[in-house]
């Protein structure tokens, strides 16, 4: 995914070569995943995982939407669980996973894709903070988006002038606080992203 150029983010911050590429794009980086955190995807937050008989089991936190035969991409939940996974099969589970004695429920019902992982056997593990699974047809689905990629640029520029300008830290006030970044930084670009915000991401 690529919603932000630093090249494009210099220009508008008007900064030139005066600081590392690598700090510019830390940046970037950042503005780029909260506005893909707000995104509607196909896409699951991964709560559990196991793997037994190279059989890799990941329990999520709502009922997915893949198919059989799809190609997912898995991240946060480390190795050897993370990255392109083909789903071999769905199901739900009453029982939840058993962890140390202890048994994990996702709501009332625990929600289960498959995929082929060779590895040793893996007891089942609660992830925190979540992992995610995400269609990997739709890793680029917003980049050529122009009101999104405005809405990282613009969050990238909050993100800088926060961190870097001399009133990134003023609040309505005009006391010192973390206004810049706080609870109405999306609001200041919900405009632009419109139907593109996944309204479960909202709820915390």
């Amino acid at each position: 995914m690529a919603l932000i150029d630093i090249t494009e983010l210099k220009s508008v911050l008007g900064i030139g070569s005066i600081y590392p590429d690598a700090e510019v794009q830390q940046v970037a980086d950042a503005a780029q995943d909260i506005i893909l955190s707000f995104l509607d995807f196909n896409r699951s937050s991964i709560t559990a995982v196991r793997l037994d008989d190279n059989v890799a089991t990941f329990t999520a936190a709502a009922p997915v939407d893949f198919v059989i035969g799809q190609s997912v991409t898995i991240t946060g939940c480390g190795a050897p669980f993370n990255g392109v996974r083909v789903v071999t099969s769905l199901k739900s589970a009453n029982s939840g996973f058993i962890v140390n004695n202890n048994t994990i429920f996702v709501g009332n019902q625990a929600y289960v894709f498959t995929a082929a992982i060779t590895n040793a056997d893996i007891i089942p593990t609660p992830i925190k903070p979540r992992g995610q699974a995400l269609l990997t047809s739709q890793a680029a689905l917003y980049d050529l988006d122009a009101r999104v990629r405005s809405a990282t640029l613009a969050i990238a520029v909050d993100i800088w002038e926060t961190q870097k300008g001399t009133m990134g830290q003023q609040g309505v006030d005009f006391a010192p606080a973390p206004y810049r970044l706080g609870r109405s930084m999306l609001q200041r670009v919900i405009g632009l992203l419109g139907g593109n915000v996944d309204t479960n991401s909202m709820v915390g």
